[in-house]
């Protein structure tokens, strides 16, 4: 089996590759990254915008165009794509997503889910289903990264921000020395390797997707599409 990933930046992705690892103990070998490209170098992201190798857009565009997925695709062999994706810019002009009322609701994540979705097939044109994994993070990546590091049992998508608590709590939680290892990395991909490190052990796992729901749902899509 081979998995290839399409996600909206580079912290995503290695998210995604340890999520990988521990659920379906799938190798890296049998991972590629087909989108954001990993061959810019440093001067090459300078120049660039964030928009130009990070965004939402661009997994869209990828969607609608479809030539990575169905070059992909045109191997004889066991082959998916992830789709990863967050909700935070759901409301955008031409992502147009409904959220469903957070406050008090225990099917938010599952429903906003299910929305994104429906517009990821619509941009596929409701074609390629079958192969497609969904990595909808409800509401950022940080929020399923945050379930390595909190103390509360609440789902980690509840808070208001999940990118800002996850670094307050890393800041309370690390050493300083760990904190200059990590959140110094000018690499994402590096950076999110080693904060989401733990999701390569599965005990691990089994525990932190009781901690979000999105992720839950992810993992558990793996394991049954797999085994159909």
């Amino acid at each position: 089996m081979y998995i290839g990933i399409i996600a909206e930046g580079k912290s995503d992705l290695a998210v995604i590759r340890n999520i990988l690892k521990g659920k379906i103990q799938l190798d890296s070998s049998n991972m590629t990254f087909l989108q954001p490209e990993l061959d810019f170098d440093e001067t090459d992201l300078h120049n660039m915008s964030k928009e130009q190798f990070s965004n939402w857009e661009l997994v869209k565009q990828a969607c609608v165009e479809k030539n990575k997925l169905v070059d992909f695709f045109s191997v004889e062999e066991e082959r998916y794509i992830i789709l990863q994706i967050d909700t935070a810019e759901a409301e955008e002009i031409n992502y147009e997503v409904e959220r469903p009322e957070k406050r008090a609701n225990p099917d938010y994540s599952r429903v906003l889910r299910n929305n994104v979705i429906d517009k990821i097939n619509e941009w596929l044109e409701n074609q390629l289903q079958e192969k497609i994994f969904y990595a909808i993070a409800i509401e950022e990546t940080e929020a399923w990264v945050l379930t390595i590091y909190t103390d509360q049992k609440r789902d980690t998508c509840q808070h208001n921000d999940p990118k800002d608590e996850l670094y307050k709590v890393l800041n309370r939680k690390l050493s300083k020395k760990d904190i200059n290892k990590i959140l110094k990395c000018d690499n994402e991909l590096e950076k999110f390797d080693k904060l989401s490190q733990k999701f390569r052990r599965k005990k691990d796992l089994m525990r932190y997707v009781n901690l979000n729901e999105s992720l839950k749902i992810f993992c558990d899509s793996l394991i049954i599409k797999i085994l159909k």
